[in-house]
Formats: structure tokens, sequence, C-alpha cells
């Protein structure tokens, strides 16, 4: 199965240099530059908030990642394991949703305010805690860093779906609130990825001196 997934990743960058490749023999120079375009703008730290929040989020399906990889594979472990895997696929999208615009992309082929589908991710979120994620084992700083990255999220909602685009402050306080809310939410993945190394050395036959 190990091999599968590695190979199956090797083959889906393989493809993907292909792609470009071909893009580019088909096309010119001047056409394919657009994907390797560096990020670049008007002012220094161009997009950098962004990219903060993009990092986070990748981080965050990471530390799910590894954190699903060092549970014992025992069969009281499948349901922690499957909110481990729902929240290193969540936390991924989110990043490619961040950087690719897909929400505000699908909001208006919908028709609808893109907030709304903001919202919906986090109600499909809160579904897979309740779901899989075992919270009343949680440590209290577990706990703590997620009714955090909630409120950080509402307020992020809220900006977005209810304020005016030209009220004094309102782009700071939604995309500052989004970053926050991002930085809760890698701070709780880290707890349960710490979690998860205290109870691995636990298990880990003693060494001689």
């Amino acid at each position: 199965m190990k091999k599968i997934y590695s190979h199956f990743w090797l083959l889906l960058l393989v493809s993907y240099s292909l792609i470009l490749m071909f893009t580019e023999i088909r096309t010119s120079q001047d056409y394919v530059h657009y994907f390797y375009a560096d990020i670049e703008g008007e002012v220094p730290l161009y997009a950098v908030n962004t990219t903060l929040t993009v990092s986070l989020m990748l981080a965050t399906s990471l530390m799910f990642k590894v954190s699903s990889v060092l549970l014992p594979r025992e069969k009281n472990n499948v349901t922690q394991r499957s909110f481990y895997i729902s929240q290193a696929c969540f936390f991924c999208y989110l990043a490619f949703d961040d950087r690719f615009l897909i929400h505000e992309k699908l909001g208006y082929i919908l028709g609808i305010n893109d907030a709304f589908i903001i919202l919906s991710l986090g109600v499909t979120e809160i579904a897979l805690i309740l779901t899989w994620g075992n919270y009343q084992q949680w440590k209290e700083s577990t706990k703590s860093y997620l009714i955090k990255a909630a409120i950080c999220f509402a307020i992020m909602v809220i900006m977005d779906g209810f304020f005016p685009q030209e009220v004094v402050l309102r782009l700071s306080l939604e995309d500052l609130s989004k970053t926050w809310a991002n930085v809760f939410l890698f701070l709780f993945a880290w707890d349960i990825f710490r979690q998860n190394i205290t109870t691995l050395r636990q298990h880990l036959p003693a060494t001689q001196p």
C-alpha cells in the first residue's frame, strides 16, 4: 500500500511536469510563463498574507497526515485515523481554495455570496469533529486552540458576508481574522501531533544504557 501511495504521487508529479512541457511546445514560452511566474506586484511583500495563510493550512494538513502515520494500526484507532486523514484532506483543500480562489468562483457560478460557501466548509469541519474527532479525550489546550480558531473564523465570515466593501478596516479585519484562525488551527494540529509523539514514546521499548 505504501508503494502504491508513493508511486501515485510520483506519477502525479511526472504528469504535471509533462503537461507543462507539452504546453510550452504547443504554445510559446511567453504563454507558459504565466504558470511559472513568481508572485510579484507593485509593492514589496505582495500577497504576503495569502502566502502565510496557505502555508499554515498546508502545514496543518501535514501535521494531521504525519499523526495518521504515527498512530498504531489497531482496530480501536480506526476512528481516530479517519479523523486525522479527513483533516489532512480538508486543510489541503482549503489551502488550494485560498490560493486558487475556488470558493469565490463557485459563489459567482451559483450566484450566491461566497461567504456562505466558506460557512458551509466550517459546518463540514464541525461535522468531521463530531463524527470522528473523539473531542471528549482532547486536552484543554487542544480545545482552546479550536475554540479560538472558531471565533476568528466567525469574525472572518461576518466581515466578508455582512459588511460593505468600503468600510474602513473591513478588509484587514477579514483577512487578519483568517490568518489568526489558521494560526490557531495549526496549533490545534500541532498539539494533537505532540500528544501522539508522547504516546508513541511511552510505548517504545526501554533502551539499555
